[in-house]
């Protein structure tokens, strides 16, 4: 089957009505810079046997920083070309001016979890991030939508946002997907040089080594761990926190049996990169 462009609203919906009525659709949002990330959601999706949707928007709304949202990377043809190659069913690549038309001013904002950690940092992040994924949820209408655990925080909202609102629609978080040397993939990876993706890579070498450490007080692992990302020229950071996978409080003290999970943001030439890594 031939992959289908829609590029409009009415285009989208038009293709999703001629399905047939027992046929499950599975989501991939997406912001483009399509890498094996996003390709290893697809694989998930299509090994379901969903009809495989995946939006390319670079979304706005959760964008604090406007330069930032100008340097985001972006790589249409490519896209389009890599995701026809993994036949995907279609993809939908809406204008900013039909997600967010002239007036609009309803977004989601959810009040316990979305001021840590990312959103801590990045004011009103979490609300475009829930507001344009329900969005695209109630325009596709899908049986499952697929997210990577790389944006924990992002997916652990997502699916309370699922509950709370009673959507009835399965999220499927899948492992974050690493390059050779650990670092997660992300579309910012693109903005990086040579030297940056050098000292990248320090990211993951060094948080991995929390499981080989026996410390008691979180404070005192996370101060430690700060320490050695500095000696290897991470000198950026952001934040760095260890959180309860379940819940994301910040414990006192690493207790045997708990769902730990380092958090980090740093700046990297520039570039913000995140990961997350489960302790145990």
């Amino acid at each position: 089957m031939q992959t289908i462009i829609a590029r409009s609203l009415l285009n989208l919906k038009k293709n999703l009505n001629n399905l047939k009525t027992n046929q499950k659709v599975g989501l991939v949002p997406t912001m483009g810079c399509i890498h094996n990330g996003h390709l290893e959601l697809i694989k998930k999706c299509k090994k379901l046997k969903y009809f495989t949707v995946v939006t390319i928007f670079v979304n706005p709304a959760q964008f604090n920083n406007q330069n930032d949202l100008k340097k985001y990377p972006s790589q249409e043809k490519k896209d389009l070309e890599m995701l026809k190659k993994y036949d995907v069913d279609l993809v939908f690549l809406p204008k900013v001016k039909q997600m967010y038309p002239l007036g609009y001013s309803t977004y989601i904002k959810e009040i316990n979890f979305s001021d840590i950690l990312c959103g801590k940092y990045r004011k009103n992040h979490f609300s475009g991030v829930l507001t344009i994924v329900l969005k695209l949820l109630l325009i596709v209408q899908p049986y499952a939508a697929f997210f990577g655990e790389k944006d924990f925080q992002q997916l652990f909202l997502i699916k309370k946002m699922i509950k709370d609102l009673n959507l009835g629609v399965k999220i499927i978080g899948i492992p974050t997907v690493r390059d050779s040397n650990g670092l997660a993939l992300s579309s910012r990876n693109k903005l990086l040089n040579a030297r940056g993706l050098e000292i990248a890579k320090q990211i993951y070498l060094n948080i991995k080594k929390i499981r080989y450490l026996d410390y008691k007080y979180v404070k005192d692992l996370e101060l430690y761990l700060k320490k050695e990302l500095r000696k290897s020229g991470l000198n950026n950071i952001e934040y760095l926190e260890i959180r309860d996978s379940r819940n994301l409080v910040h414990p006192k003290k690493i207790i045997k049996g708990r769902t730990l999970r380092v958090f980090i943001a740093v700046y990297v030439n520039g570039v913000r990169l995140i990961d997350n890594y489960k302790l145990n």
